[in-house]
């Protein structure tokens, strides 16, 4: 009897705990689809879909790119330092990452699973991948239509820059990280970028992707043209801004006749929706005339 006193007693006792531990992993039900982004091109995405009221978290890359009526969304981290916990208060629906899959954190995988989340692993390196992506966007958002006709939209002006391709292109080098020196390769959207834009990317020899070079192998390319990616920074005003000083020095064409520019747009290295708009800055940029100076 006293056995059975003593049992009950721990099975009270155990009970609240468990009880506690089952709240606090609970989802609560919501209607509708609720996405967590970690990726800043895949919430432009989004936002161009139409789907703003489906993002219920971002990464801390987003919030200068966000609406200001967006920019108090609970910020989770990002793919390799995710706060879980805070994830799982949102009851997303979904959870967007962009790495490579053999990379995504066991823990991650772990807990989309075990609580219903779906776990969209995009790839935005190409435009083909571009457009891939925006129709799963779509379908995890419920705007469907919205993506299709948002890349139909593209589609058209991606054909129109491809068709008013100006004669004449110049030898371009599009530089995105300046310590080391890394450059636009081949086979990514942003060689892709220079040459509807209406350049010759020269880079293109030096390897695919976004390979890394000396400044010799830079005056060896001779670039006629030199961008200097520098995403979120003021545009400057021509050729005396301070930061352009160590690439007006090196002995390329771009610098004998201060053809070197900043290129400051937020979305300077992001694939989007609109990344049309993007290309036509950059061919106004490329073509300018000499010394005309100014960022975009």
């Amino acid at each position: 009897m006293r056995l059975n006193i003593i049992f009950s007693l721990i099975i009270i006792g155990v009970l609240p705990a468990l009880t506690g531990c089952a709240k606090s992993t609970e989802r609560k039900p919501h209607s509708g689809p609720r996405i967590v982004s970690t990726d800043p091109s895949a919430t432009q995405i989004l936002l161009q879909i139409g789907a703003a009221k489906t993002i219920v978290g971002v990464s801390p890359w987003d919030k200068p790119l966000l609406p200001k009526s967006m920019r108090h969304l609970p910020v989770v981290g990002g793919y390799l330092n995710l706060d879980e916990e805070l994830v799982l208060q949102l009851s997303p629906t979904a959870l967007i990452l962009q790495q490579s899959p053999q990379r995504i954190a066991p823990g991650i995988i772990s807990m989309t699973r075990q609580n219903g989340i779906r776990l969209v692993n995009i790839r935005i390196n190409t435009f083909h991948e571009l457009f891939t992506t925006a129709r799963t966007l779509g379908s995890i958002s419920g705007c469907q239509k919205q993506a299709a006709a948002a890349i139909t939209r593209l589609k058209s002006e991606l054909s129109i820059l491809a068709q008013s391709r100006p004669q004449k292109p110049p030898r371009v080098v599009y530089i995105i990280s300046t310590r080391p020196i890394m450059v636009v390769g081949a086979d990514n959207f942003m060689d892709q970028e220079i040459n509807l834009a209406g350049g010759i990317n020269v880079a293109e020899r030096c390897g695919d992707g976004f390979p890394t070079i000396t400044r010799e192998t830079l005056a060896r390319l001779n670039p006629q043209v030199l961008l200097i990616s520098k995403p979120g920074e003021r545009a400057t005003s021509g050729p005396s801004d301070p930061r352009l000083q160590p690439w007006l020095k090196l002995p390329v064409a771009a610098a004998v006749h201060h053809r070197v520019d900043l290129i400051t747009s937020p979305q300077a290295q992001m694939l989007t929706l609109k990344v049309y708009r993007l290309i036509r800055r950059l061919r106004t940029i490329i073509f300018a005339a000499p010394n005309a100076g100014g960022g975009r």
